[in-house]
C-alpha cells in the first residue's frame, strides 16, 4: 500500500533533481535540444510525483466511501494525466503556440477527463 507513496516521493525527488541539474549544468544556448528535453523529462516526473499527494488529499476530503487502496490507485492514475497536462503546456509554451484560448481548452479537456474517471469509478459501487 505504501508503494504508491514511495514511488511518488522518488519520482518527485528525481524530477526536481533533473530540473536542477539541467538548469545548473547545461547551457541551453549551446545544447538547446538536450536542455529542453531534460526539462520536459524533469517537469513530467516531478509533476507526476507531486500531484499524487495533491489528488490523494483531495480524495481523502471528498471520497469517504472509497477504500484507501482504491484512493491510492485513482490518485496514481490522475497524477499521470496531470503530468501529461504539464508536458503539453510546457511544449505549447516552448513552441509559442499557447494563448488563453488554447490554455482554457486544454484545461477544460483535462478536467473533463478527470471527472469522467471519477464518474466511471463511482458508477461501479
Amino acid at each position: 500500500m505504501y508503494l504508491y507513496h514511495l514511488a511518488s516521493a522518488i519520482k518527485f525527488a528525481l524530477g526536481i533533481a533533473i530540473i536542477i541539474i539541467t538548469y545548473t549544468s547545461i547551457n541551453v544556448y549551446e545544447d538547446p535540444i538536450i536542455g529542453i528535453a531534460l526539462a520536459f523529462l524533469g517537469i513530467f516526473i516531478a509533476a507526476r510525483g507531486g500531484s499524487f499527494y495533491l489528488f490523494l488529499g483531495i480524495q481523502k476530503l471528498y471520497q469517504h466511501k472509497k477504500t484507501l487502496l482504491l484512493m491510492y490507485k485513482d490518485s496514481y492514475k490522475l497524477s499521470l494525466l496531470f503530468g501529461i497536462y504539464m508536458v503539453i503546456n510546457f511544449l505549447l509554451i516552448v513552441l509559442g503556440w499557447r494563448n488563453k484560448f488554447i490554455g482554457i481548452l486544454l484545461l477544460g479537456g483535462f478536467v473533463r477527463i478527470h471527472i469522467s474517471l471519477f464518474w466511471k469509478d463511482q458508477s461501479h459501487e
